[in-house]
């Protein structure tokens, strides 16, 4: 996925999975779009169940303009909380065998679910103009803008 690092803080985020593609929210702002190209052989999770995740990582050597930007040490310790999190998702049984939990997950492609109803496939003209927008101000690295490291594009980036 392209990495992208804000220089602001935010108090709402919200990640929406969907069958076409993945996009994430923070204050109702998408802030990353990751199509599902797993026919070009870029991995996607729609056939395997997904769990949430958070991190805190060192990436200033790199992520940051290029090393430019360094982070405040100062300002530590550094700590990530969520709070008011809820998720709207389809459950795959995690006990279940292989074969059930496929059906599980196939079920969740289902037109039943708000999120794959084609009005959802692609981003509306408000949310593209503040993707747009979050990008060309916040982001400080697009791994598949840097040529010097990536001199064929990965193939998500294409």
């Amino acid at each position: 996925m392209h990495l992208l690092l804000l220089k602001k803080w935010v108090k709402n985020s919200s990640l929406c999975g969907l069958t076409k593609y993945c996009r994430f929210y923070v204050d109702d702002t998408p802030i990353r779009v990751f199509k599902n190209k797993a026919k070009a052989g870029v991995g996607y999770p729609a056939s395997h169940p997904m769990q949430i995740e958070c991190s805190l990582w060192n990436g200033e050597s790199w992520a940051t303009d290029g090393g430019r930007s360094k982070i405040d040490w100062s300002r530590a310790p550094f700590r990530a909380e969520f709070q008011g999190f809820a998720v709207d998702g389809c459950v795959a049984d995690p006990g279940s065998s292989s074969k059930s939990n496929s059906s599980s997950i196939r079920h969740c492609s289902s037109p039943d679910y708000w999120w794959n109803q084609n009005r959802f496939w692609t981003l509306n003209e408000t949310e593209q103009i503040r993707y747009t927008k979050v990008r060309q101000t916040y982001m400080t690295y697009d791994y598949c803008a840097d040529l010097s490291r990536f001199p064929t594009p990965p193939p998500e980036c294409l």
